[in-house]
Parts: C-alpha cells; sequence; structure tokens
C-alpha cells in the first residue's frame, strides 16, 4: 500500500510517514543500512514532505515545493554527498553546513540537509556536528545516511533518532550504462558541433535530475573533446565508439575552441569531485559550452 510517497507495508517507510503525519518527526534523524540509494530515496521522499505545501505531512507531488524537490531544485533541501570512504566527509564540510543551518529557509518553512555516506565522517566532524545538533534552529532537520549507525559517537547517537533499513546492501543501479553515458556525451559533443546555443541547452537537459550521469559523463565528453583536438592537429583517431562527433567538432570549431572546451570539462570535473551544487553544475555547463563554441 502506498500513501503518496510512502510505502506503509514497509515498516520503517511507515514509521516515518506516521512521524511526519502527526508533525513529531524528529530535528534528527539517522537512516542506516539498506542500499545507498534506497536511504536516499527515503531522504528525499521525507524531505518533500517537510516542504509540501498541501498541509498534509506527505509530499503531494503537485504543488511548487514537490515539484522542485522532484527537479533537486528546492532551495530548502540541501544535499551533502561524498565518496564512501573512510574521512571522505571532510570537517571543513560540517562546519559549512553548521554556518547555512543559521540562515533562514529561502522558500519553506523548513530547511533540510542530507548527509549522504555520513559514516565517513571522521570524530573532528562529528563533534563539529554535536553543537548544531543539540541546539538547532527550530527551522531545521538533519537526516544522516549512513550503512551502520555505529559510526558515530555516542554523544551523535543521542541526539537523533535511528531508522534502521535492515542490513546494508551495495546498490545495484550505481553504475550508470556505458552506453546511456556515450549517448549523453556524444549530444553534448554534436550539440557543440551545431554552433546552437539552445542545442547545448537542450543535451544538457538529460543531466538535470541525474547527477550521477553528469558526473560519469563528463570525463567521457572530454575525451571526446580531446580526440577532436587530436584530429584538429592531423593526428590519426579513430574510436568506433564515439562515432562521427570527433570528426564533426574538429571540422566545426577552431583549435582555440576544441582547447578551450576540454579545459572546461576538466573543470567541471573537479568540480563535481567537490561535490558541487549540481543544478548550478548543470547551468556552468551549458554556459561555459556556448561561450566556448564562439571563440
Amino acid at each position: 500500500m502506498k500513501s503518496d510517497g510512502f510505502d506503509l507495508n514497509n515498516p520503517v517507510e511507515k514509521s516515518v510517514s506516521d512521524a511526519l503525519r502527526s508533525h513529531r518527526f524528529p530535528h534528527a534523524v539517522i537512516f542506516e543500512g539498506g542500499s545507498p540509494s534506497g536511504r536516499m530515496q527515503l531522504a528525499e521522499t521525507a524531505a518533500a514532505a517537510l516542504i509540501c505545501q498541501s498541509q498534509t505531512g506527505f509530499p503531494c507531488g503537485s504543488c511548487a515545493s514537490c515539484k522542485k524537490a522532484a527537479a533537486n531544485s528546492h532551495p530548502d533541501i540541501l544535499i551533502y554527498s561524498v565518496e564512501d570512504k573512510p574521512k571522505a566527509f571532510k570537517v571543513d564540510t560540517v562546519r559549512e553546513i553548521r554556518s547555512k543551518a543559521y540562515i533562514v529557509p529561502n522558500e519553506a518553512d523548513r530547511k533540510i540537509f542530507i548527509l549522504e555516506n555520513a559514516h565517513t565522517m571522521g570524530a573532528e566532524g562529528q563533534n563539529a556536528l554535536l553543537k548544531i545538533l543539540e541546539e538547532p534552529p527550530a527551522y531545521v532537520n538533519f537526516m544522516l545516511l549512513c550503512s551502520s549507525k555505529s559510526a558515530f559517537l555516542p554523544t551523535v547517537l543521542s541526539r537523533a533518532s535511528v531508522y534502521s533499513l535492515g542490513q546494508a546492501l551495495p546498490d545495484d543501479d550505481g553504475a550508470v550504462p556505458r552506453e546511456t553515458v556515450v549517448e549523453a556525451a556524444m549530444g553534448i559533443a554534436r550539440a557543440c558541433a551545431a554552433l546552437e546555443e539552445m542545442e547545448i541547452v537542450k543535451a544538457a537537459a538529460v543531466f538535470e535530475k541525474d547527477q550521477k550521469l553528469l558526473r560519469a559523463a563528463l570525463p567521457v565528453i572530454q575525451e571526446i573533446f580531446a580526440a577532436a583536438l587530436r584530429i584538429k592537429y592531423s593526428a590519426p583517431e579513430d574510436n568506433p565508439e564515439f562515432g562521427s562527433a570527433p570528426q564533426e567538432l574538429a571540422q566545426k570549431l577552431s583549435r582555440r575552441s576544441l582547447l578551450a572546451l576540454t579545459e572546461i570539462t576538466d573543470g567541471l570535473e573537479e568540480a563535481v569531485r567537490l561535490n558541487a551544487n549540481h543544478n548550478l553544475m548543470v547551468t556552468a555547463l551549458c554556459t561555459k559550452l556556448r561561450a566556448a563554441v564562439k571563440n
């Protein structure tokens, strides 16, 4: 049985749904176990419910806030994602979160921080987070996503409610299929070769709701631009995976433009690695590509 975004046959989701419906959802929760995508989906659904304008306690899916949440563009839902490796969640990031928590919401009544792979936070970072968990602003909610709550200090655990999704599992859909990545990358390449600004915007639209695809596609886009640059310098290039995209770029763009394109993707890769805001990243991709093709 589904109630808006929650599966009420799932005990954990029903518990979260009940807490939201009764306006007793804790200011800090830990979603542990299950798959990474399952934890994130539950957190995003709960976040949407908290900012939903329908006043039902559930994400209605149709109000302006729910639509922005679904598009990952609501200014009051802040997602911090780091790699699943030791000490990936830096203390400086925690301090940034703590600082932003004291800034009132932009649009909604609440401000939600979702921390993915929070179990990679070291003791220093947890102690920094503890300061805001102890006396949070009334409008703030924290959702800490982790493989196991055992990674947290007792002081942190004492200030958060734990929802366990069961045994920690790997993500079945963690990797984006290679063909999907290459198709998206070639779409960007052909849009640049078309020398039409709107074509670039249309090609980049596939990334708007897919952070993983953007992360996977940027190095492939750079490969295509680099291949086109080699062709421009009369070096042999024969990669059937990219079809005619490198040749089209080499024919239509100057060496200066191709060099600028390779530098742009390199810079954006670094920004993605540092977990820059996804929507700003997609906007920056379009803006920088359009400027480069004009050279």
